[in-house]
């Protein structure tokens, strides 16, 4: 491998999705971010057109399913294939017929598993060679979110592939209420930044600096070190255990109780690593256990290269491979941190283990291509 190996612009159109249950407050987020200046010129992608509500004026139709809003922004009912619809959109705006947009949200359904929007997202070449996924946001309706938690595994799912919370109708619920939503989403998901908001009124800014790391970008990567020190904390919440709350008044704040079933675990390899090894045992485990692993993320440091690569991964979708400038930390150890299903963790970390000793050919093989299109060789 070579140095050079992250161009240092990525002008891809970045894509972020929206989800949370129903009655969460995505659609009223949507309205405030799409009537942004910030995010003017943006395509937005949801379920079903007519049942949205968005309250912009419609100022032309361009078909039955895409719509110019007085905003500046393009909505569009995503119908049939997520792909199709955005290359069609892509064609209709460079032919003039619909402004040029800068950025996608897609907006999913309430009971949607984001996981198979990202997947998606990454698994095209021709949709990644124009788009790039930029990250989830999870709203979580602070009024009704003990009982979908503890009833629901798709909410802890959905917290589970955050890369931003946001916790709505806080005006609804007290202060040790709002604690305890973001203690229990921090347990599940230690990674995400977690906002409490009323009346979805959050700057859009908020997705500038969440995503899969990559410096070139501008992302914020200081808080990688606390998703890779997970194992430093008790294990993430398991099936019907209510995670302790730490307080130091004598009245204990009110626990939640999440139907989770998830786990964590970590592997750290003290050594430089092939990379073509570890990408085979990746592909390995997500193969034979892609949905029972939720996330994956870590920082790698590779045979003949002097900066950390990021490897991040949803289900059975790996992210394109990046690099950051530096290290976060002095500590310049290989660390893959896995959020799993706790019913096949043992499972996963065997075949995982063995798979990295000893590597499958046709993986690595596989593997080599994929290094060769992000240039990291």
């Amino acid at each position: 491998m070579s140095e050079s190996v992250v161009e240092n612009v990525d002008n891809r159109i970045p894509v972020n999705i929206i989800t949370g249950f129903l009655g969460s407050g995505k659609t009223t987020l949507l309205n405030k971010w799409v009537n942004s200046p910030l995010f003017k010129d943006t395509l937005v992608l949801i379920n079903e057109f007519g049942n949205v509500g968005l309250d912009h004026e419609l100022v032309q139709a361009v078909d039955d399913t895409v719509v110019l809003l007085g905003s500046g922004c393009i909505c569009c009912q995503l119908q049939g294939e997520l792909l199709e619809s955005l290359m069609q959109n892509l064609a209709l705006a460079q032919s003039g017929k619909i402004p040029k947009f800068n950025r996608v949200l897609i907006e999913t359904t309430g009971l949607a598993d984001p996981s198979g929007v990202i997947s998606t997202l990454n698994a095209d070449d021709a949709v990644l060679d124009v788009y790039r996924y930029d990250g989830t946001v999870t709203v979580l309706d602070g009024s009704y979110i003990r009982e979908q938690l503890k009833d629901q595994y798709e909410a802890v799912k959905q917290i589970a592939l955050a890369d931003l919370i946001l916790i709505s109708k806080t005006d609804l619920i007290d202060e040790d209420e709002i604690e305890a939503i973001k203690e229990v989403s921090a347990e599940i998901n230690s990674t995400a930044k977690i906002y409490p908001i009323v009346q979805g009124e959050i700057s859009p800014s908020v997705l500038l600096d969440i995503g899969p790391y990559k410096s070139a970008l501008g992302k914020d990567h200081s808080h990688l070190d606390k998703w890779l020190n997970v194992d430093k904390k008790e294990n993430i919440a398991s099936s019907l255990r209510p995670v302790s709350l730490d307080s130091s008044m004598t009245l204990a704040k009110p626990k939640i109780i999440a139907h989770t079933n998830i786990d964590s675990f970590s592997i750290v390899v003290k050594e430089p690593i092939e990379a073509l090894a570890l990408l085979a045992a990746i592909e390995l485990v997500q193969g034979q256990y892609g949905d029972s692993i939720l996330r994956i993320k870590g920082i790698l440091n590779i045979k003949g290269q002097t900066k950390p690569v990021v490897v991040h991964g949803v289900q059975g979708s790996l992210y394109p491979l990046s690099q950051l400038e530096d290290w976060p930390s002095d500590n310049k150890e290989s660390k893959l941190v896995f959020i799993v299903r706790k019913t096949v963790l043992e499972q996963i970390k065997h075949i995982f283990t063995k798979a990295l000793e000893e590597p499958d050919e046709a993986a690595i093989k596989f593997y080599q291509e994929m290094l060769n299109q992000a240039n990291l060789q």
